[in-house]
């Protein structure tokens, strides 16, 4: 059910379900990690370019980080955003643009829809392959923020690039975007 503001109003069942569909990310998560370990994990101090990072965390740009991500891949924004990245949010408030993960290239340009939320995959941008980011020298200060071998790292929010979006931010990108989920 969605209530009049179009955020989901959950069942107690409804939420067992979505508690279940995080608990099998986390583990999936962790049987990840165990595949490619991180440089912690492997106690050096600078990356070993394993890829956890872009399969766990997938980069939110600020908005002023667009240009110049978009600039670098030879195309506009708004082609940026349709070919590369998904609305998404934290809160069912501020919505923000984020990478879209490997798999998710049919819904990019829009809204994830909530069933997706967990969905498994590399950054767009990570060429697993390779073991690297293919806009490295412009990837958002997230990324440039996040230093898996230090003890700690990540977690000061103000560092996060959904922290740059405000609830206004979206529309400067998608001017017809609908905060409400559809109902089904």
């Amino acid at each position: 059910m969605i209530n009049t503001e179009g955020t989901p109003v959950y069942t107690e069942q409804e939420k067992a379900y979505w508690k279940s569909l995080a608990r099998e990310y986390e583990a999936h998560l962790a049987d990840m990690a165990k595949k490619h370990p991180t440089a912690a994990m492997l106690g050096v101090k600078t990356c070993v370019r394993c890829g956890q990072c872009c399969y766990t965390y997938v980069c939110i740009p600020r908005p002023e980080e667009l240009p110049a991500v978009a600039d670098y891949l030879h195309i506009s924004v708004s082609e940026l955003i349709s070919k590369y990245m998904v609305a998404d949010t934290e809160d069912c408030r501020t919505f923000f643009l984020r990478w879209a993960k490997h798999g998710e290239e049919d819904i990019t340009g829009g809204r994830i829809p909530p069933i997706r939320t967990y969905d498994h995959g590399y950054c767009i941008f990570f060429d697993e392959k390779a073991g690297s980011c293919l806009i490295h020298p412009v990837r958002p200060q997230e990324a440039r923020y996040v230093k898996c071998w230090k003890t700690g790292n990540g977690r000061d929010r103000s560092q996060w690039g959904m922290s740059g979006w405000t609830k206004d931010d979206i529309y400067r990108f998608i001017p017809d975007f609908d905060t409400h989920l559809p109902k089904t």
